[in-house]
Parts: C-alpha cells; sequence; structure tokens
C-alpha cells in the first residue's frame, strides 16, 4: 500500500502551506495542499513533520497524523471500488476530511479568515511599510491552525451566520480545557473571532451576535505580577566580583541593559565603537530600535557602566542563554525575596502562577521594564521615558509597568520646568 508524505515547497521568511504526496499503484505521484501551514524554520525536512518544539507544533503533528490514517482508509476503500486515484481524488479526500466549502463562500470561518490573512497581506501598516510582520503573520496562521483543529472536534465546518455567544463560549472552553491554553491566549484568540466578525459584516454578511456582547462576556485577561529589579538590587549587581567568566559577561549585559531600556533584541545590537562621549564623559547611546524602527539617543553617566562600555565591552550571546544566565548572576547577588509571578511549567509547557524568589522569575524584558519603573517613580516625564522605551500611547506605558497615571507628578514636572 502506498505511503503518504508531508513536505513544504517554499522556504520563505514567513508561514507556507503543507503538502501530502504518494504514488498509486501503477500512476504516477499525485500531490496537493493540505490546507495547514507552517513557518519552514518549524518543519522537520528528515522527519516530514512540524518539529515538536511547542504545544501548537504537536497539534499540528497531531492533525497531520489524523489526515494520513483518513487518506489511507479512503484510499483503500476507493481502490476496493475501484476509483481513479488521481490529484483531483486527493483534493476531494482532503476537503472531505477538512469537510470543506468552496473557498468563494467567506460565510464559513475557515474561507473567511483566508480571505482576511490575503487582504492583508497588502495593507499599508503605519510605519509605511507594506504587509503584516512575521510574527502577526504566524499569529493568523497558529488561529488558523487552531480553526481547523476545533473544526474537526465539533465534526462541522462553523458558518459566521450561526455564530452566537454560546459558539463562542464553546470555543473558549475548548481552548481554556482542551488545549489548556492561558487567559492572555484565549483572550488573543477572543480577539481574533471579534476581528473576523467585523469583517464579516463589512463584507455584508448578517450576523447573529453583537461585536460588543463578545468582549463584555469574554474577559479573560490574567492578572499581572510585575517584578522589577529595583535601585538597591541593581547596586547589588554592581558589587559582584570573582563571577565565572560567563557569568560576569551577563552582567555586564545586565548593568547596561538596566540603563538604557531597551529590548534585549536591541540591547546586544549595540556597537562599541558607535558609543559617543561628551566632554564631561557622559556616553550617548544612538539605536535604531528593531520593532518600529524608532531611532532614540540614551545617555549614560554611573562611570562603572562608563568603564564597562569603554573598557570591558561584553560579547555576544543569546537571548535563551541570557534569559538562563541572568537568573544565576541575580541569585548570586541575592535578589530572593519571595514574590508572585508567571513561570514555565517544564511538564505543561504553559506558565503558571507561583510564589518563588525573585532572581528565579526575572527575565531580560525586566531590565527595560525596570529602567522604565525607576525613572517614573523618580518622577521623570512619561513622554521623556516613552522616547527612550519606543512606547507610543501613555495607556499602554502605564500598563507595561503596572501604574495608574499620576497627574501630580505631571504638575510637578511643569513646575521644576517653568522655574
Amino acid at each position: 500500500m502506498p505511503s503518504f508524505s508531508f513536505r513544504i515547497k517554499s522556504y520563505s521568511d514567513k508561514p507556507v502551506s503543507i503538502y501530502v504526496s504518494f504514488r498509486p499503484p501503477n500512476s504516477p505521484p499525485v500531490s496537493s495542499r493540505t490546507g495547514l501551514f507552517i513557518h519552514p524554520n518549524e518543519w522537520s525536512e528528515s522527519k516530514k513533520k512540524a518539529k515538536p518544539n511547542s504545544t501548537q507544533a504537536k497539534n499540528l503533528n497531531s492533525i497531520l497524523s489524523k489526515l494520513e490514517i483518513f487518506l489511507v482508509d479512503r484510499l483503500n476503500s476507493d481502490i476496493h471500488e475501484g476509483r481513479v486515484i488521481n490529484n483531483l481524488w486527493l483534493k476531494k479526500a482532503i476537503e472531505k476530511f477538512n469537510n470543506q466549502v468552496p473557498e468563494t463562500d467567506l460565510s464559513y470561518l475557515s474561507n473567511l479568515l483566508n480571505h482576511l490573512i490575503e487582504s492583508l497581506k497588502y495593507k499599508k501598516a503605519k510605519d509605511g511599510s507594506i504587509g503584516l510582520k512575521k510574527d502577526t503573520i504566524k499569529g493568523y496562521f497558529n488561529f488558523q491552525n487552531n480553526i481547523t483543529e476545533y473544526e474537526s472536534c465539533i465534526g462541522e465546518k462553523i458558518n459566521v451566520r450561526d455564530i452566537t455567544l454560546n459558539e463562542v463560549n464553546g470555543f473558549v472552553n475548548w481552548l481554556l480545557n482542551k488545549k489548556k491554553y492561558s487567559n492572555n491566549e484565549v483572550s488573543r484568540k477572543v480577539k481574533r473571532i471579534k476581528q473576523l466578525l467585523k469583517y464579516a459584516s463589512e463584507k455584508g454578511i448578517k450576523l447573529s451576535v453583537k461585536l460588543s456582547s463578545i468582549n463584555d462576556q469574554f474577559n479573560y485577561k490574567t492578572k499581572k505580577y510585575i517584578n522589577v529589579i529595583s535601585e538597591a538590587e541593581f547596586f547589588k549587581i554592581l558589587s559582584l566580583k570573582d563571577l565565572p567568566p560567563y557569568l560576569e559577561n551577563v552582567r555586564r549585559w545586565l548593568l547596561i541593559g538596566l540603563n538604557i531600556g531597551q529590548r534585549i533584541s536591541d540591547l546586544q545590537r549595540i556597537k562599541q565603537k558607535k558609543i559617543r562621549y561628551d566632554s564631561d564623559g557622559i556616553a550617548f547611546i544612538d539605536i535604531v530600535q528593531k520593532k518600529g524602527e524608532i531611532p532614540v539617543t540614551v545617555p549614560i553617566k554611573i562611570k562603572t557602566v562608563i568603564d564597562i562600555l569603554q573598557h570591558r565591552f561584553p560579547y555576544p550571546i543569546s537571548d535563551q542563554k541570557f534569559n538562563r544566565y541572568m537568573k544565576e548572576v541575580c541569585e548570586r547577588a541575592k535578589i530572593n525575596q519571595i514574590v508572585k509571578g508567571y513561570k514555565m511549567n517544564p511538564e505543561t509547557k504553559r506558565k503558571e502562577l507561583v510564589e518563588a524568589p525573585k532572581y528565579e522569575l526575572l527575565a531580560s524584558h525586566d531590565m527595560r521594564r525596570s529602567f522604565a519603573t525607576h525613572h517614573y517613580d523618580n518622577g521623570v516625564s512619561v513622554n521623556l521615558i516613552m522616547k527612550i522605551t519606543g512606547h507610543k500611547r501613555e495607556s499602554t506605558f502605564y500598563e507595561y509597568i503596572g501604574r495608574n497615571p499620576n497627574k501630580d507628578i505631571d504638575a510637578y514636572n511643569f513646575l521644576n520646568a517653568i522655574k
């Protein structure tokens, strides 16, 4: 009996179609799209399936396995009945597995999603670029795989016209209980549904549910626990001595990072030869932030950090190793206050709320958050901090540092400015 093989044909920098192919007895090979997508970096060419690096990848492999079983059964039956086995047969068999309807019928959720993704490929972004960012595309295709898997579970295609709060609730319960998604992940998926329904309405499709009611009923945001490195803890890190070379390297990056308020991806793009110094010895670091391509200039005046920039500049390190070694550095600095936060469970591969020593919960993004929090608490203008961190909206900034707007601080800043 022929064996089915999955593959991808393109190795671009965006998700691509997964194909299935096989050679029928005494016939040329046949091939067809499966209706599933994956980023080439996440595909194992040798094993002909997704690399099992995430729950999403494992779910995709599960769907591919089910499709293969379905195709084998269908092939056995149709060969026995004397049906012609060709590309058209394979396409129709896959449509049967997916319970697909013609792609032009936008009243079906999966077709509508495909249409939306195609339309967004040519949408002009705020920064002037055309199309979706890589991570955004990945998010849409992950959602598409969720819809495909959910429709397989319930045994029918979802018609947009028939969606009510009960249908949304069924999908939400499946995400929470079957997929074990976090509240934040579920909230993002619900936003996708609302976006799709809004798009359907714009296309003239009559809906059975009010978009506002989805917001009212499905608010699954997880409470945030924000942990930052305090000024006292910064000086503990500054005072550390006799570290192994790999930890000393991370300590230097950490001290720089806590002083410039940038993402780790921007921090490690700093070039020593491009750092400027004024007549007073203050360092100026010019950065074009990777996200949004925002140019910023950050000053540093702490002498120990300037000495690192001039004479002991750290060597590059991967984000994963940085996060792991950062915890070791902070543990040696005795940043061990018991706090609440979210920590990855190695068994479930999901973040869970725990109480743990602070060093266990700290990661690279906390450098930028610590920078923003300290300067805000010390009365620096929100607009000035945002110009360095790259935040575009005050509401996002306040949520980021876990604070409510304090108009008194703005008033004091105004008084200081007019003295």
